[in-house]
């Protein structure tokens, strides 16, 4: 499935995930997140924000494989979108960062996205450290199982090597028609057991690609159009395997940014073989937050419309910003931010989020 977007390209937003052989019967997990935002400035906090790197955050775990449970987990947060300062009110994105510890022992079954939410999710932690830490839960699973069917359960490798990759793209661009159109590509690359010397292709066990191709309405915020496909290769197949479709015509019409994840679960949270698709569409409305503060035209649009009471979901977020009320520490309704943004709206925009309607 080939994806093709004009226009000028907003954001980038790349996480990965490498599963290694730690010792046996254990794995090594190092996951990243970066985002990088290729145009436009955002008045924030009292300053203002240039293009670059926003975030560049990183998840290290260890994996006990029987289960399979997390026995360590730490984050580091080496890019935030907010250092301390006079407008956060001396609040700095990497405050709550050490409250992700507290997944230590949890299994990465069903109940690992409640434990997660729990831990960093919410108006107490940091949405793009979950969402990284969302996607290394997921993709350490299957991995075990996939390595499992595969290779047994004791696989002969060395301290150190791979045993999967998970990477996954979001790209966002604003069309010449003003509408947002976003490109979401994922690829699992499973390693097999190899001696050292072993040419590359050796090492393939496997490779899963998805791609998704959406576009976002920014008059009305909802998902215009979107396709996907998805593909499975080998060493021998790896550009001439076909793209097989993926159903997600469900999700026209719907909102980009309000209850996505809600509507992905009920409709795919019951395929295990529809997660790798699921993965990626999970990403789908974080991606749109992230490109929002690069559409300077929109969101200045955006400003006059919420004078006049006629901008969409007034009380979700602010494109001037990409903060979602509450969606982490930095943007609580109650910190310095969240004060400040109320404060800063329209009275009757003030109301409603105040409401909580």
């Amino acid at each position: 499935m080939e994806i093709e977007i004009r226009g000028a390209p907003a954001h980038t937003r790349t996480l990965d995930v490498v599963l290694s052989q730690a010792d046996p019967g254990r794995l090594a997990a190092h996951g990243i997140i970066l985002d990088l935002r290729k145009r436009g400035l955002v008045p924030m906090a009292g300053d203002l924000q240039a293009s670059g790197v926003i975030h560049h955050m990183r998840v290290d775990a260890t994996l006990e494989v029987n289960g399979p449970t997390l026995e360590t987990i730490r984050a580091e947060q080496q890019n935030v979108a907010f250092e301390p300062s006079a407008g956060t009110g001396g609040e700095c994105c990497r405050d709550p960062v050490e409250r992700i510890e507290a997944l230590a022992g949890a299994r990465l079954d069903a109940s690992f996205a409640k434990r997660l939410g729990r831990a960093i999710g919410g108006p107490r932690g940091c949405s793009h450290v979950l969402t990284l830490t969302q996607l290394m839960g997921s993709c350490a699973s299957a991995a075990v199982d996939l390595d499992r069917a595969r290779h047994g359960p004791s696989p002969d490798r060395a301290e150190g090597e791979r045993v999967f990759d998970r990477s996954l793209s979001v790209d966002g661009v604003e069309s010449p028609e003003g509408d947002l159109c976003l490109a979401l590509q994922l690829a699992d690359l499973h390693f097999a057991p190899a001696p050292p010397g072993a040419d590359a292709l050796e090492r393939l066990a496997g490779r899963r690609e998805v791609r998704v191709d959406a576009t976002v309405d920014l008059s009305t915020m909802t998902v215009a159009r979107i396709r996907a496909a998805e593909r499975e290769t080998g060493a021998q197949t790896l550009d001439s395997a076909p793209w097989e479709p993926l159903d997600v015509a469900f999700l026209e019409g719907r909102s980009a940014l309000v209850g996505m994840a809600r509507s992905l679960f009920e409709e795919l949270g019951g395929a295990p073989e529809r997660r790798p698709l699921l993965d990626t569409l999970l990403n789908l409305a974080p991606g749109v937050i992230q490109c929002m503060p690069a559409l300077t035209r929109y969101w200045q649009r955006w400003r006059d419309a919420q004078a006049s009471g006629s901008a969409p979901d007034t009380s979700a977020s602010s494109p001037m910003t990409g903060g979602m009320v509450d969606s982490c520490y930095m943007w609580r309704r109650d910190g310095a931010l969240g004060r400040r943004m109320t404060k800063d709206l329209p009275k009757h925009v003030a109301r409603a989020r105040e409401s909580g309607e």
